[in-house]
């Protein structure tokens, strides 16, 4: 969020070459960037494999999610409501939370839901860097090896499925309760 207001209220020098370094992850294929994240912890910093290494590479691969989400936000509400908050004697702080927090919560919600389905999803990151501990997905595609183990796989393919389902209904329902009708038709 901070990086998505620097970008969307500032003039940074370089916010071009920001965005692009942001964006390398939708560029450049997982493989890629799981080989090249396994060297760089394994052989330039000497870290052991384990869930911190999966949970820093998924925060590195949702983060031009995130900030697509957020950006495309914050651009689309008017900036005119924080400077009135502002010379009405608010502090940037209590702007933010007045003002820039409660409108731009529906980008944030959707920003969440983008990056848990996106860090759900990377097989490719989490088996190269997960070690001797395993993921939900790293272990699914391991049990899948075995015919007598696919009955309770796909049980629980399908708990995931309804569960993201719910998630998502449930997301929807909050965004439209937050958005007021223009007219009598509009849902």
């Amino acid at each position: 969020m901070p990086a998505a207001i620097a970008l969307t209220r500032y003039k940074l020098p370089g916010s071009g070459a920001i965005l692009t370094a942001m964006s390398a992850p939708l560029i450049v294929p997982s493989i890629i960037f799981g080989v090249a994240l396994l060297i760089i912890i394994l052989r330039f910093l000497g870290l052991e494999l384990s869930l911190w290494t999966i949970g820093a590479s998924h925060v590195f691969i949702s983060i031009p999610f995130a900030m697509t989400v957020l950006m495309s936000r914050l651009e689309g509400f008017d900036k005119s409501l924080e400077e009135a908050s502002r010379d009405l004697g608010e502090g940037a702080w209590m702007t933010f939370l007045r003002v820039t927090l409660p409108l731009a919560m529906s980008g944030i919600v959707s920003s969440l839901l983008l990056c848990f389905v996106t860090s759900f999803d990377e097989f490719v990151l989490a088996f190269f860097l997960s070690g001797t501990e395993t993921t939900l997905p790293v272990y699914l595609f391991g049990q899948l090896r075995f015919p007598n183990k696919l009955p309770g796989m796909l049980a629980l393919g399908s708990t995931i499925l309804l569960f993201s389902a719910v998630i998502v209904i449930l997301a929807e329902f909050m965004r439209r309760r937050g958005v007021q009708s223009g007219s009598a038709g509009d849902v």
